[in-house]
């Protein structure tokens, strides 16, 4: 009697374990892919945040009155005073890459400027709402921006 194995049995069992490997590594990028999403969310959400609390608390040079928050499709967020008058920027107080590789930002805004605008008296939205899509291969979060200055997810 023999007790080794035959040539099929090895081969069945060598085809499960690749199909085992082979799933979980696609589910493990998935994971990965998600966590990216949902780093640049809470990223996004806390500069937002900070964005808002500093323009409340009126941290401003002489020059500035005003804070305005930009996003752009690269993901490249830009936190800027200005003065209400003229819409001239006095000075970049934040300026950050926020988005890991193969992740997409995108910034829609009913603001004329295209640029969220923070009052220096509460922390308001001044003029319209925003909404910023974060999208990974299985993955979309949406960040949003009302009147009252509320930052919160969809």
């Amino acid at each position: 009697m023999n007790k080794g194995f035959t040539l099929i049995e090895l081969l069945v069992a060598i085809t499960i374990g690749m199909l085992v490997v082979g799933f979980g590594t696609v589910s493990l990028n998935n994971f990965f892919e998600n966590q990216k999403v949902e780093l640049t969310r809470q990223e996004l959400m806390a500069n937002l945040r900070f964005a808002r609390n500093y323009a409340a608390t009126n941290q401003f040079t002489d020059d500035g009155n005003r804070l305005s928050v930009t996003i752009n499709n690269d993901g490249l967020m830009e936190m800027k005073s200005y003065k209400e008058d003229d819409i001239t920027y006095v000075e970049t107080i934040f300026s950050k890459d926020i988005t890991p590789k193969n992740i997409g930002v995108t910034f829609l805004s009913s603001f004329l400027s295209g640029a969220i605008k923070f009052s220096v008296t509460d922390g308001r939205s001044i003029g319209g709402t925003a909404s910023i899509i974060i999208n990974g291969a299985n993955t979309t979060k949406i960040i949003k921006i009302d009147e009252s200055g509320l930052i919160y997810e969809e």
